[in-house]
């Protein structure tokens, strides 16, 4: 169990030198909690959210946070660095108090902050709580501060006077559309924006429009005299006042529309006069009823002109995206719709591609479209869209044209595929929608819940707390690959219809209610390429969070002065900031999930200290619960880091106050770094009663927790941030800052330059390079690059380092550009955004070779760590001596192997080449991977992997001339033996050899 070593703690009323604070919580009143009350008399030494070592061991800069809680009521905490000396009981004459020794205040004189502050019009210009939320502190090689904020969320640069050196610099929102093409996510108004107005009305479609939305969609059917008219259904009882006209109450009748019986009045048997004479209606009763009785049924006609009006008004080029209701219906009435439907298109000129989808449930009608319609017409390149009901249905056309004995379906379909039992199931299995539906229609169209899988509720759940339960279904976290086969097939997916009323929610895989924003994030995840929905407004909002250039949080400037919209909950930015052993690299960790990420995922992003520039994304701490929060991020070393993961709750209260160790350089498939649990801050053995509370158990149960530093490989320091005037965490007086240091169960493996003790190299040179192309060459005497221990910063251009035959302990960083780097002992090799080339085949060992993005080279000689990082990278130790670890990162990679290496692929689809040589350990990852374990020649000794995964990977053989009956699968222990003619070849771990089939091979 983790042990408490040591234990201080500074009392909550304790403060600094400076003006008032306190004084209005944001309504005119003064703070009040816990008996304390503002206005104090100076300022508060309080809310500690980020620690880092100052000058002297036992010595720490402990950074306060916005002051009071929220931005309304922080307008006079200045924001400040303490610098504190714990005098910590269980260390040697320690009695448990903090001295506080200085602040750093935090300026910015040189008005670089772009909005107006608190402070504006002051010489000095000092920060507060109002201005920024300063939440995680690193103190970089050249003493310069950098703080992670949360109103941005922004990465600040101080100097060590707490001088502001930048403009706050704003977060990249680092998202992929994972839809066909990459194109804009498209945003449907469905009937117009129906869930608030009546649908199919002209002022549906305009208030669609304004609300943001790209196409609006108008079902057609006819009237008795041929005029194309917007109503869903042929049958307009529900969606018009007809039945409050006395004159059209003889024309009540019944019918059998699709084969079911209905009964109303039908649009087929009005004139467009008498239709013009009807006003529609809200069908829903449980909408907003106002407007019904003031719109007119719109024509086809009237659509286009509402359209061309606002282009012609805006400049706005929105697109119509009609569906034919019922056209075998309307057919045997002799008033088909498709020609009426082109016709109207070509007379208004209304036939630009890019604003035209054409839909329809039925299939002969679209394939009519495809084959005599639209060619040789200016609409011939008008994209289709096939609709899809529930699988188990069919497409009318098929019932009613099968129901003809001679019906010849190649006549009209062009294909046996179709036949008499064929249903919409059928029609969006991957090989019709590759081989069919691919031939006439651009895109699909089917029900979000025919893929996206849920099951009935025992009970309805309420799920807005309004008193009424109207949730009746769960998501069970199957999802069908309908959009993946769809794309394969090269269409386009848009699924239909996202509504924002309880009653058409469902609650998450873990019984929490899913809102309607989660709904559209989470189809987007999953790579829609745009959406029908009855409010616009909403999926117009979703749609801009997650494809916004930034990060914004609620308190962001730009979104307060209604310049952008919000796409990060207020305080969850950047509350722990970790960085690189060499502190050239950050390592920002949001707090919260930005919209269109899964709900527990938290963004580690990656930033340039040097560039002062973000890189890209690490990859995703995935929390316990979403509605947990992260309280600190700190190093361990290069690839290992400590995190704080809490709940929001304190005292007894408290659930899950907890430490983890994480390794980014372990990701898997889903983008999700590797994490292990390290101590329970709710669990902690205090067998000397430090804390004074009677008990030998120490818990540490604070609603925030947001301090953690490596002291050493057995100990860290943990602090509270006691949120003053109002935690009661230890209760029930108010929290005071308390500061404990811990004794781990297992010894971290810390990095030397790490820890209260750090071991500092040798004094080095640094060397920059220019943006042009430039070489280094350790070889080279005159070179002011000489390979030994130097700092190399290459800049932009495609350059040549060598440090081959360098003394080695060299960090290399290279540029923008297409680099070669050359390796020699010991050095620190860092690709950047290009497609590098970094070999260490010709040095001496100990490298570290890291890719950075692009598609990049590493070349391993032995004893290196090499890892791909972000981009499509080949990784070879073929020429090496062995000894070497391999990460393949994110992308799909390449490896070739030498002998005695061990190698991940990481996530992607990655190929692994064996040689000669063998004896590797190889873990393939996540994704479909290749493992060619022979290629020409036989390994001289067989090559293990670990994690071979039936159905989705595949063994592969090249160049024996042997095929799958040559090869002998012999257990060994619990893994199979693959070998020929008593050669062996690989070991496949933890897999049968009866389960091998030819399936899992590639024989070439």
């Amino acid at each position: 169990m983790t042990q408490l070593l040591e234990f201080a703690s500074l009392p909550a009323d304790t403060f600094a030198e400076g003006p008032p604070s306190g004084g209005n919580d944001g309504t005119g009143n003064p703070i009040a909690a816990n008996g304390r009350t503002g206005p104090f008399d100076s300022q508060p030494v309080q809310g500690f959210s980020g620690v880092q070592f100052a000058d002297e061991n036992g010595v720490y800069w402990f950074l306060s946070d916005n002051g009071f809680g929220s931005k309304a009521n922080s307008s006079d905490f200045l924001l400040r660095i303490h610098k504190l000396t714990p005098n910590f009981a269980g260390a040697e004459n320690g009695d448990g108090t903090v001295a506080v020794e200085e602040f750093i205040g935090l300026a910015d004189p040189n008005n670089l902050i772009p909005w107006d502050i608190v402070n504006e019009e002051t010489s000095e210009r000092l920060l507060t709580g109002s201005d920024l939320d300063v939440e995680s502190i690193v103190v970089d090689n050249n003493e310069n501060i950098w703080i992670g904020d949360e109103f941005g969320p922004y990465i600040l640069k101080f100097d060590s006077a707490g001088i502001l050196l930048e403009t706050p610099i704003a977060t990249p929102n680092i998202f992929e559309l994972n839809n066909l093409n990459g194109q804009e996510l498209l945003v449907i108004g469905h009937r117009g924006a129906s869930g608030t107005r009546p649908e199919h009305t002209l002022e549906a479609y305009a208030l669609a429009i304004e609300q943001g939305a790209d196409f609006i969609e108008p079902d057609l059917v006819s009237t008795k005299d041929g005029v194309l008219i917007a109503r869903h259904e042929p049958n307009i009882t529900s969606t018009t006042d007809v039945a409050e006209k006395p004159e059209f109450a003889d024309r009540f009748t019944t019918k059998v529309v699709d084969g079911v019986e209905e009964e109303g009045w039908f649009a087929e048997d009005f004139t467009l006069a008498e239709i013009k004479t009807l006003r529609a209606v809200q069908r829903l009763d449980f909408r907003d009823q106002s407007f019904n009785g003031q719109f007119e049924i719109p024509t086809l006609d009237e659509v286009i002109d509402l359209v061309q009006e606002v282009e012609a008004e805006t400049g706005k080029q929105i697109g119509i995206y009609t569906e034919t209701k019922h056209p075998t219906y309307f057919d045997e009435l002799g008033l088909s719709l498709e020609e009426k439907l082109v016709q109207t298109l070509l007379d208004q000129e209304f036939t630009d591609p890019n604003r035209l989808f054409l839909q329809s449930f039925e299939v002969a009608n679209l394939l009519d479209l495809e084959q005599n319609l639209l060619p040789e017409t200016e609409l011939e390149n008008t994209p289709l869209v096939q609709l899809y009901d529930v699988f188990e249905s069919q497409p009318y056309d098929i019932v009613a044209n099968f129901e003809d004995p001679n019906f010849d379906p190649i006549a009209v379909y062009g294909t046996d595929l179709i036949t008499a039992q064929t249903n919409y199931g059928d029609l969006i299995a991957a090989e019709s929608l590759s081989g069919f539906i691919n031939t006439y229609a651009e895109g699909i169209g089917p029900w979000k819940r025919t893929f996206v899988i849920t099951e009935p509720l025992d009970q309805p759940v309420d799920g807005n707390g309004d008193g009424i339960a109207e949730i009746t279904e769960q998501l069970t976290g199957e999802v069908l690959p309908v959009i993946e086969d769809a794309h394969k097939a090269g269409l386009q997916v848009h699924p239909y219809t996202f509504r924002d009323e309880e009653r058409y929610m469902v609650l998450e895989e873990d019984g929490t209610p899913q809102t309607p924003e989660e709904e559209y994030a989470q189809y987007i995840r999953l790579g829609v390429d745009g959406y029908f929905t009855d409010f616009p407004a909403t999926g117009n909002l979703v749609r801009e969070q997650v494809v916004a250039d930034e990060v914004r949080s609620p308190d962001n400037p730009a979104v307060e002065g209604g310049e952008a919209v919000a796409n990060l909950q207020r305080s969850r930015g950047f509350e722990g900031t970790a960085y690189s052993p060499d502190g050239s690299t950050l390592y920002p960790m949001l707090e919260g999930a930005v919209v269109g990420d899964p709900e527990d995922s938290r963004r580690i992003y990656q930033f340039d200290v040097v560039a002062g520039a973000f890189q890209g994304l690490v990859g995703f701490y995935q929390v316990e619960n979403p509605s947990n929060a992260i309280g600190d991020f700190t190093p361990i070393n290069e690839r290992e880091f400590l995190v704080i993961e809490r709940d929001n709750n304190q005292g007894e209260e408290a659930q899950f106050k907890k430490i983890f160790k994480i390794d980014i350089s372990e990701i898997d498939e889903a983008g999700f770094v590797a994490k292990e649990e390290i101590v329970d801050l709710l669990n902690i053995d205090d067998p000397n009663d430090l804390n004074g509370d009677g008990e030998t158990q120490f818990t540490f149960p604070f609603q925030t927790i947001e301090n953690v530093i490596v002291l050493d490989e057995n100990r860290i320091l943990v602090a509270n941030d006691n949120n003053f005037p109002f935690s009661v965490g230890r209760g029930p007086d108010i929290d005071n800052n308390e500061i404990i240091v811990l004794e781990l169960e297992e010894p971290l493996d810390l990095d030397p330059s790490l820890g209260e003790n750090p071991v500092t190299p040798p004094e080095n040179k640094v060397v920059f390079g220019t943006a042009e192309d430039d070489e280094f060459d350790a070889a080279n005497p005159e070179d002011e690059f000489d390979g030994n221990q130097n700092t190399l910063f290459a800049r932009a251009g495609n350059d040549l380092v060598n440090a081959s035959q360098g003394q080695g302990g060299n960090r290399i960083f290279a540029g923008p550009d297409n680099d070669q780097v050359f390796a020699g002992n010991s050095d620190l090799i860092k690709g950047g955004a290009g497609a590098d080339t970094l070999d260490a085949s010709l040095g001496s060992g100990k490298n570290q070779l890291n890719g950075g993005g692009g598609a990049d080279e590493l070349i391993a000689g032995t004893n290196d760590t090499l890892n791909g990082g972000a981009g499509k990278d080949v990784i070879d130790a073929s020429l090496g001596q062995g000894n070497n670890e391999l990460y393949g990162d994110k992308k799909s990679d390449r490896f070739f192997l030498g002998s005695n290496d061990t190698l991940w692929g990481g996530s992607g689809d990655d190929e692994f080449y064996a040689f000669t040589n063998g004896d590797n350990e190889i873990t393939g990852g996540s994704g479909a991977d290749q493992f060619w374990i022979a290629t020409a020649e036989y390994p001289e000794s067989a090559n293990i992997i670990t994690d071979f995964e039936l159905g989705v990977d595949v063994i592969g053989i090249a160049g024996l001339g042997i095929g799958f009956a040559d090869l002998e699968l012999t257990m060994a222990g619990d893994n199979t033996l693959i070998g020929v003619e008593n050669q062996p070849l690989a070991i496949l771990n933890g897999i049968e050899s009866g389960n091998l089939t030819q399936d899992n091979f590639v024989i070439v």
